[in-house]
């Protein structure tokens, strides 16, 4: 059996163009969360997974994957909001031959949300000038699946997370669930597209993701000063029942991220938590 390995990297947070979104209640920070890009690796070949934003965090993990001297084979894209994929190009720029993969209904939304090729307004007008081009060029996993020199990786619809047709990648090797999404570590979780039953339907993913009982999960979103436990399973769900409770309670925008916070504390980046508010209740 060849022997995998993993490491992650951990584009750090990044701050929102002003009128991207109202002023938190507590004249905090707006910032968008740290974003995690796993490698897996064999003795020869390696892929990627969710490879960030912007043009400098494509860069820079395109530099980082370049000091494992192995054959970037792939990126793998977990779900198709912009921030786990738009910087492809320029990891493509620097591994030319590389593939990029995603279910079929994950290539569907993401050619939903990025009509001809264009980031969407959102992205467009949190990171002015910082994201470059951003062409769908992935294509569906193929049906033999993916390896890392024979070892499987294999991806797992999700259904509907923190968006639609989200998945996560299980690698039986190692014990190891990249979740993109479908997990968070010690970030506060984005719901602004939660909906009436998007809560349920995250819970049911992370019941999927625990069912195949990992050892290690590499969150999408993670506080870089943590490792990678699998108790982050069931923080993340907490996090859910407790959003769905103050979802029920709060009387608006300012009451729901108050709540969030004061529950959550050590969470990095509360600027999501407003986020959610703000797509929750129109004022």
């Amino acid at each position: 059996m060849t022997a995998l390995g993993f490491a992650v990297h951990v584009s750090p947070m990044q701050p929102l163009s002003a009128g991207a979104l109202p002023p938190r209640p507590d004249g905090g920070p707006l910032l968008w969360s740290p974003l995690s890009t796993t490698i897996l690796y064999g003795p020869r070949e390696a892929i990627l997974v969710d490879p960030g934003l912007t043009t400098e965090q494509g860069v820079a993990v395109a530099d980082w994957a370049a000091g494992f001297d192995r054959t970037i084979t792939g990126i793998y894209v977990t779900h198709a909001h912009g921030d786990h994929w738009y910087a492809t190009a320029p990891v493509r720029e620097r591994f030319p031959d590389l593939k990029v993969w995603a279910t079929t209904e994950t290539l569907a939304e993401m050619h939903r949300t990025t009509p001809g090729g264009k980031p969407n307004p959102f992205w467009r007008t949190a990171f002015p000038g910082l994201i470059g081009d951003t062409p769908v060029i992935a294509e569906a996993v193929p049906e033999s699946g993916l390896q890392v020199d024979g070892e499987p990786v294999v991806p797992h619809a999700a259904g509907h997370t923190d968006t639609e047709h989200t998945t996560f990648l299980h690698i039986p090797s190692l014990d190891l669930v990249v979740s993109g999404d479908v997990i968070y570590n010690q970030v506060h979780q984005y719901l602004s597209e939660a909906g009436e039953h998007g809560i349920e339907s995250w819970l049911r993913a992370i019941d999927a993701v625990d069912a195949v009982n990992p050892t290690t999960v590499v969150a999408g979103h993670k506080n870089p000063e943590r490792g990678d436990p699998s108790s982050i399973i069931a923080d993340t769900r907490n996090y859910l029942e407790a959003a769905a409770e103050t979802f029920t309670g709060a009387a608006g925008r300012a009451e729901y991220f108050g709540e969030m916070v004061r529950r959550f504390p050590n969470w990095l980046n509360p600027g999501i938590a407003w986020l959610t508010a703000v797509g929750r209740w129109a004022e």
